[in-house]
């Protein structure tokens, strides 16, 4: 069952952020074909990113209504439709109309997705970061394989690649991922199990307005907004700040085969979360990983050549360590039996509030280059940890009372 939980959903996963993020590793070429600038192709991004967002708010209840097997097909269903219909827009209108629905449709996945993960019973961090490579491994190949395909058949083509590719994933998904009854069954299992496996405090009482849960939806906005930020834009900052050229390649080029280097280093961020996530508390390792994004991001803003590729993927590592850590927040300390609703809610604050980025960086951009953009990016790091720095020392006191009273038994009973 497990097995089958993490396949499915890993597979799903990365075919998402492939189709997510090829936007980004063409927007170069179709600016070009359209006569668009930074900002303009910004705001088109921002569009199909806020819509990635805002389905992950009725993905989650339509999860629990029709099971997450069923919402995960459909979503590659979709997908691949829509990104026929982005193949074949004739001007930049319906482009954004077409990645509007395109967003919207695999914006279904995440929550239905982590949902039926958050299941697995032993090493759930690992499971979680199992899933997290799966997405950047289609992060990371989308730069090359869309670039790569757009150099010799043009953008076009590499849209009509992923509608192949996303019916096939909906007919493997719809084949192997367990079924709502069974989903549901290995849910009740895995909360039989929870007091065993859990590695955080949450409050006493977990509810939609408990301050702990509300600051870490706060947090993901943060989390989303370098997250959409940082990848709409990181093949661009790498082709004007790299400066290298290798084996006879373009710049463009080296940049573009750069760009997915850099983005496997996150393989490398989730493995090293979902092993923190195994072995101490939480909301312990949560503060180390996200203190190192905002110096990275400053120092990304104005390096180049090899400084920018290491700073790049020192970013890349840290930010994608965060996902398991997050994902097992959500799942603890989210209401009793709203963990799909929970994570509904999480993911429209990442991808949907979070999408903004897109718009506000791409007008930064254009103003006045990449480098101020990446601070403003830093700037949103150093409050994320500021909000994980707080909520760690929430989760400190409550463990502290707890045990108060478990240290006094034995002398009350000596």
């Amino acid at each position: 069952m497990e097995r089958r939980v993490i396949l499915s959903s890993s597979i799903a996963h990365a075919t998402t952020h492939a189709m997510e993020l090829t936007f980004a590793a063409l927007l170069l070429r179709i600016g070009l074909e359209f006569g668009a600038d930074l900002a303009s192709l910004g705001a088109v991004a921002n569009i199909g990113t806020f819509t990635f967002g805002a389905t992950a708010l009725p993905a989650g209840y339509l999860s629990d209504r029709f099971g997450p097997r069923a919402v995960m097909s459909s979503c590659m269903v979709a997908g691949a439709v829509f990104a026929g219909l982005v193949a074949l827009s004739p001007n930049l209108v319906l482009l954004a109309l077409s990645l509007a629905l395109l967003g919207a449709a695999i914006g279904l996945y995440h929550p239905a997705g982590v949902a039926m993960v958050a299941t697995v019973r032993r090493r759930r961090g690992l499971a979680f970061a199992t899933h997290g490579i799966a997405g950047n491994l289609g992060v990371a190949l989308a730069p090359a394989i869309g670039a790569g395909i757009a150099i010799e058949f043009g953008w076009r083509a590499s849209y009509l690649a992923l509608m192949v590719l996303a019916f096939a994933v909906a007919i493997v998904v719809w084949r192997i991922a367990p079924t709502r009854e069974q989903a549901a069954e290995a849910r009740g299992e895995s909360a039989a199990t929870t007091a065993i496996a859990q590695r955080t405090t949450p409050p006493a009482r977990r509810h939609w307005l408990a301050p702990p849960l509300l600051l870490i939806f706060a947090a993901s906005v943060g989390m989303g907004f370098i997250y959409r930020g940082s990848l709409t834009f990181l093949p661009a900052h790498l082709e004007a700040n790299l400066g290298l050229s290798l084996f006879g390649w373009t710049p463009e080029a080296v940049a573009s085969a750069v760009a997915t280097l850099v983005l496997l280093t996150a393989i490398l961020g989730q493995v090293l979360g979902g092993l923190l996530s195994d072995r101490i508390q939480i909301e312990r390792a949560a503060v180390p990983i996200v203190l190192v994004n905002a110096p990275m991001l400053a120092l990304m803003a104005p390096a180049h050549g090899v400084a920018l590729i290491l700073f790049s993927a020192g970013f890349v590592l840290m930010n994608f360590a965060q996902q398991p850590v997050f994902n097992s927040l959500i799942a603890d300390y989210a209401p009793e039996g709203a963990a799909g609703r929970a994570f509904g809610v999480s993911f429209f604050m990442t991808f949907g509030l979070g999408s903004f980025a897109g718009s506000i960086a791409g007008v930064v951009a254009e103003r006045a280059g990449t480098e101020p953009m990446f601070y403003m990016l830093a700037a949103v790091g150093a409050a994320l940890a500021a909000a994980m720095v707080v909520l760690a020392a929430g989760a400190e006191r409550r463990r502290r009372a707890l045990r108060g009273p478990r240290a006094a038994e034995p002398a009350a009973g000596s």
